[in-house]
């Protein structure tokens, strides 16, 4: 009787233990080293002027091309590093597995204290939100609205909640200089307290923007209308999987 008790007490030990683990392990976690290598600064706006003849009595068409910058959008992109581990709670490793091919997700949002249990697709609502913060209306051409377009997306995983493929507002990043339909996507998330978070599936060594290696691409949002200038502060969150 005694071994069987002590067998039925390290049963509900190990149960114990294992569903720790789990709530642990659950949820997207800080990264171990957040490093920013290189800013590359925006677009400088031409400096020269077009010149066009004006003669008296003359009518001509003309076809004027031109460039803005947003004011709206911050992007980040790089690479990551990292080991699947089994560690106790004091960060003692038991084991470390190599990473094969990277997969995952790369988070980025401007509340640290995500509720990761409830964190679903961002609606209607929650996206107009945005707007309203970084200063921009559906019609314009870089909103929240224009730039998450698409819904066309793979499934994945954030912690133990599925997101369906297909079912959450995103976009694909560019690759080579030219826009993707097929990598580097990115979704947009809200908890159930409509904080939004950013949300890029990591690319393997894929080639970005500017056809240099990366293992993520990501946009996310800025308010530098109307006299506003940032910079605004974000949380970075990694899961790999």
């Amino acid at each position: 009787m005694k071994n069987r008790a002590l067998v039925g007490l390290l049963a509900m030990m190990l149960i114990a233990v294992s569903l720790s683990a789990i709530s642990v392990l659950a949820d997207p976690i800080g990264p171990t080293n957040l490093q920013e290598l290189s800013s590359s600064s925006r677009q400088l706006p031409t400096t020269s002027n077009g010149t066009l003849n004006a003669q008296g009595g003359n009518v001509t068409q003309v076809n004027i091309d031109a460039l803005s910058i947003t004011k709206t959008w911050q992007g980040y992109y790089g690479n990551i590093t990292g080991n699947i581990h089994l560690d106790d709670g004091n960060n003692q490793s038991f084991y470390v597995w190599g990473n094969g091919t990277l997969t995952g997700e790369v988070y980025a949002t401007r509340n640290g204290t995500v509720q990761w249990t409830t964190i679903n697709c961002t609606n209607g609502t929650q996206r107009l939100a945005e707007e309203s913060y970084l200063g921009v209306i559906t019609s314009d051409g870089d909103s929240v609205t224009n730039t998450f377009n698409d819904t066309s997306h793979p499934a994945f995983y954030v912690g133990l909640q599925q997101i369906q493929a297909n079912s959450c507002l995103g976009t694909n990043l560019l690759v080579n200089g030219t826009q993707s339909s097929t990598e580097f996507y990115q979704v947009l998330l809200s908890d159930n307290s409509s904080n939004l978070v950013y949300t890029s599936l990591i690319e393997d060594d894929s080639y970005a923007y500017n056809s240099q290696l990366a293992d993520f691409q990501l946009l996310v949002g800025e308010n530098e209308h109307d006299g506003n200038i940032g910079p605004t502060p974000y949380y970075f969150f990694i899961e790999l999987s």
